[in-house]
């Protein structure tokens, strides 16, 4: 069966919307696994007429008996063939869609969320968090309703055979529930814990690995490798704990079953043979069919002991992934497409990090000269105002921003200026002269074509240089500078600033800088200092350097 397109819904809050959203696949595939069920317990009652034919009655096969058993065991084959593919397609479908939803928020956002988590974090949301939630969504819930399903149906089922069994049954039945729910409380806990602490040693690794340089100058080889020895030890001991859990978890859960049908097949047993007159008569097709059918009552309560980590996994990997796919919007009556027409905000506000402006004035055509201490918010600012990051309000029109540290992809010139537009060459050779970087272009073996590989052979100036002729490409309303010669020496500062004052004359301008910019540059100075924004008019001549 052909697993239909699936999509994460617009909103995420928690697991139980993102359950409720599956639930259709899940229904689909719970009818599948319950189908052959049915198809497995009609085989299992032919396969038990026909043995006590041969056995009991000492009577040939009957034809139709022959025949739908064939019909019945095939039926069983194709149906979990159809649910085990279902299921992998299911389990793919709901990756895609994690992955497709963080591919989308990367987009949006860019740095602004790249930033937040480190390397090893990335690694662990592909390689662990999703895989787990897509896990627990296309193999546990389904399993969940199984187990409660099929042992109710078997139950019935044994009833009408001997009531006797079907109470010995009964009685066991709930023993490997209640466990595992006492095991699963621990579980999560024990999750959560192992997951953090992976993390950090994950981390930690990759911290020690950037630094190795620094490491080796000041001699701190030892010093580190304890540092990673005691943190790998703490990981080990949350690895077996999670082990410890598990294996305590399938061995009660197979011990409880045994047991169960061990007492059944006794009393099967000496029924047959005349030693127990306990109970309603059994012939030998009723206690071959019980024999056979009692496993299923407790195999699907199996199952789902040995998917019961998966919750807690998934549970675990979701608070990961929770920030990464909710998505990040400002106020929908504020966020008006179309032309800038100007900001003319009250009581601005951004949650995280906490900022605040009484209010916000800005005409088209406006240049503001963003200023504060280190540390005070100017990046999450601009970050707000594109809409990276959840505020009251963002900016309306098109808007780009420029950062810090040059973007650049092991692509081509050319890729690297479009980022999937498409422009005529005579507009990217048109930009590449304005940023005065032609020349160094056409000085390329491959001219725009020329791959830059995982290190460029241009200097810190001339990828900031190349980043402005990307943002000169694409159209916008307002630019956003956040420090873009912040890592340049004075003297190519002082060269780039005067270019991208320039270029972006008649713009809307939103400029952060530390370095010091002539006042007569801008019309306003917006000024952050302990989380609150305030707004002044530029004093012409002078220079400010926060």
């Amino acid at each position: 069966m052909k697993q239909p397109e699936v999509a994460l819904p617009a909103e995420v809050a928690n697991f139980k919307k993102l359950q409720a959203h599956f639930r259709p696949q899940v229904i689909v595939l719970v009818l599948l696994k319950s189908s052959y069920f049915l198809a497995q317990i009609v085989c299992f009652w032919l396969f038990s007429a026909m043995m006590h034919q041969l056995i009991v009655a000492q009577q040939h096969v009957v034809e139709s008996h022959f025949y739908w058993f064939g019909v019945s065991a095939s039926c069983w084959v194709l149906l979990r063939h159809t649910a085990q593919n279902y299921e992998i397609s299911f389990d793919f479908k709901i990756k895609q869609a994690l992955e497709t939803r963080i591919h989308q928020q990367l987009a949006i956002q860019q740095q602004a969320l790249a930033n937040q988590y480190s390397t090893f974090h990335w690694q662990q949301v592909f390689l662990q968090h999703i895989p787990a939630v897509s896990a627990y969504l296309s193999q546990y819930l389904g399993q969940k309703y199984l187990s409660v399903l099929i042992p109710l149906f078997a139950l019935v089922v044994v009833f009408s055979e001997n009531w006797l069994v079907a109470t010995m049954l009964l009685v066991s039945l709930p023993l490997v529930p209640v466990f595992m729910v006492l095991v699963g409380h621990r579980a999560a806990s024990i999750h959560r814990k192992h997951l953090v602490s992976l993390e950090r040693l994950g981390g930690i690794f990759i911290d020690r690995l950037k630094a190795l340089s620094t490491i080796t100058t000041f001699n701190q080889h030892k010093e580190q490798s304890q540092l990673l020895h005691s943190a790998s030890k703490l990981v080990n001991q949350q690895t077996m704990k999670v082990v410890s859990v598990a294996f305590l978890s399938t061995t009660v859960l197979d011990f409880f079953a045994t047991i169960s049908i061990a007492l059944v097949a006794v009393y099967i047993g000496f029924s047959l043979l005349g030693e127990l007159s306990i109970g309603p008569a059994m012939t030998l097709q009723q206690g071959l069919f019980l024999l056979l059918l009692a496993p299923l009552l407790f195999s699907e309560l199996k199952n789902l002991g040995r998917l019961y980590h998966q919750k807690a996994e998934a549970e675990a990997a979701w608070e990961s992934l929770l920030p990464l796919v909710k998505l990040v919007k400002c106020l929908p009556e504020l966020h008006k497409k179309g032309e800038f027409r100007g900001i003319n905000w009250l009581s601005f506000k951004v949650e995280t990090p906490t900022m605040s402006a009484p209010m916000l004035h800005l005409m088209p055509g406006q240049r503001v000269h963003l200023q504060g201490p280190s540390g005070a918010g100017k990046s999450s600012f601009l970050h707000a105002l594109m809409g990276f990051i959840e505020s009251s309000h963002c900016l309306s029109g098109s808007s780009v921003l420029l950062g810090q540290s040059p973007v650049v992809l092991p692509t081509s010139v050319r890729d690297n200026l479009s980022v999937g537009h498409s422009y005529k060459d005579e507009e990217v050779w048109s930009a590449l002269q304005k940023v005065q970087l032609d020349k160094v272009v056409k000085a390329m073996p491959l001219g725009l074509d020329t791959q830059l590989g995982e290190h460029p052979p241009l200097s810190g100036g001339e990828l900031q240089r190349l980043m402005l002729a990307r943002v000169l490409l694409k159209p916008a309303d307002v630019i956003l500078l956040d420090e873009p010669t912040a890592h340049l020496p004075e003297a190519q500062h002082v060269e780039l600033s005067k270019l991208i004052y320039e270029l972006t004359k008649g713009k809307t301008v939103i400029w952060a800088s530390h370095k010091a910019l002539p006042n007569a540059w801008f019309d306003l100075d917006w000024r952050i200092s302990d989380g609150v924004i305030k707004t002044y008019k530029a004093t012409i001549g002078v220079k400010h350097n926060a």
